[in-house]
């Protein structure tokens, strides 16, 4: 659901739909079959996706690479590499206390009557990822980290702007993960469209306004929340007592990170 021009014909169109929906069952029954998972397979999880990331960090950044024409590479290492394996390593440590029940008051008068209440931190289920093409990496797995640590299983819709890289997380996907767990889906504007018109138990999109309009109508035939990282302006203020030369150096490395 991107703003590219480029069509896919329409039986290629329909292949791949129907594929996706394929994969979508499959995680459905994988996730009814296995239920909440234990903390050991979402860390394995998170290992595997952390292995994954680093040990094809040149592939990723030559993929990025071509797809921006000369993106500088120390920037993809730093936004789209480090970022994702330092999340993932910070995730993993936490994993087991996040997972604990936690103690609530019972409302009156059941205290009275020795009701006890707690609450229990459930997986959703199978949660759609929409990424965007400025940090294509960061913006698909970043979400995925929150989605495995909390039990989830998960399908990505990669940016066609981005194709390089799309089909490079699409190929070292497969050596690391069964699609039972995880798929990585690539196309254009008409299958991102038929992704966000999926069933998912919930679905996390990256990416402008507009675009986030037409996902938040689709989901809703579902019923699927949504969870929206809409680009912005950042605005910054400066306080009249700041030193303006920091500021402006500052901003600027903003501005030149978030290309």
């Amino acid at each position: 659901m991107n703003s590219s021009t480029d069509s896919v014909p329409p039986i290629a169109n329909t292949i791949a739909v129907t594929a996706m929906q394929e994969l979508l069952k499959q995680q459905q029954q994988a996730f009814l079959q296995d239920g909440a998972v234990s903390a050991d397979i979402r860390i394995d999880r998170l290992r595997r996706l952390n292995e994954m990331i680093g040990k094809n960090k040149q592939a990723i950044i030559d993929a990025n690479n071509l797809d921006f024409g000369n993106r500088s590479r120390h920037q993809t290492e730093m936004a789209e590499i480090g970022a994702v394996m330092a999340a993932a390593q910070d995730n993993s440590k936490h994993i087991k206390k996040w997972m604990k029940p936690e103690k609530r008051k019972p409302l009156f008068p059941l205290g009275f009557m020795g009701a006890k209440a707690r609450v229990e931190y459930r997986p959703k289920g199978v949660v759609g990822v929409i990424s965007t093409w400025n940090f294509p990496v960061y913006t698909a797995l970043l979400p995925l980290i929150g989605i495995f640590a909390a039990g989830n299983r998960a399908m990505i819709k990669m940016s066609e702007l981005t194709p390089h890289t799309a089909e490079t997380i699409q190929r070292i996907t497969t050596e690391y993960f069964d699609p039972g767990e995880l798929a990585i889906i690539t196309g254009g504007p008409e299958i991102g469209a038929a992704f966000a018109a999926m069933p998912f138990d919930h679905i996390v999109f990256t990416g402008g306004t507009n675009i986030g309009r037409q996902i938040m109508a689709a989901a809703a035939k579902n019923l699927t929340p949504v969870t929206l990282e809409l680009g912005g302006k950042s605005p910054v203020i400066v306080s009249r007592g700041y030193d303006i030369k920091k500021a402006a150096e500052r901003i600027m490395q903003g501005k030149a990170m978030n290309i």
